[in-house]
């Protein structure tokens, strides 16, 4: 367990940053970041008309840049070989892959739920008009 530890400790030497662990994680992240800009801003109307579609697509896609730009953020700092407070260790980008699966199957598991409730389109939960409250005059 020790070497685990090591090796999720220590920075990578200028010959190591682009291992297997720097190229998929580049691989995963750049272009996630760049669909995810995409589609929270002009790309979501080509894939959803519906609005509440839309809307479910441009809050997945924000969540997907928050994500993605941590990574990438991650993947930075190994790259131009700083280290500050420790970014550059590899268990940072183990911890920045976990994110975007966790995030992928919340998306998938909401998307699901909100189709199979009948409707044909995911319903948004929170900020829904029908879940504001209407204002009575006292």
């Amino acid at each position: 367990m020790e070497p685990l530890w090591t090796w999720l400790s220590t920075p990578p030497a200028k010959g190591e940053v682009l291992d297997a662990l720097g190229l998929f994680s580049f691989l995963l992240f750049a272009p996630g970041f760049v669909v995810s800009a995409y589609l929270a801003g002009p790309g979501a109307g080509r894939l959803a008309k519906d609005p509440v579609q839309l809307a479910g697509v441009r809050y997945w896609a924000s969540i997907g840049q928050w994500v993605f730009g941590a990574g990438l953020f991650f993947f930075g700092a190994r790259v131009i070989q700083i280290n500050p407070l420790s970014f550059a260790e590899p268990k940072w980008l183990l911890a920045s892959i976990v994110a975007v699966i966790f995030a992928s199957v919340r998306c998938v598991e909401r998307w699901r739920t909100d189709l199979s409730s009948g409707t044909g389109t995911p319903r948004l939960r929170g900020n829904s008009v029908s879940h504001r409250r209407s204002r009575e005059p006292r």
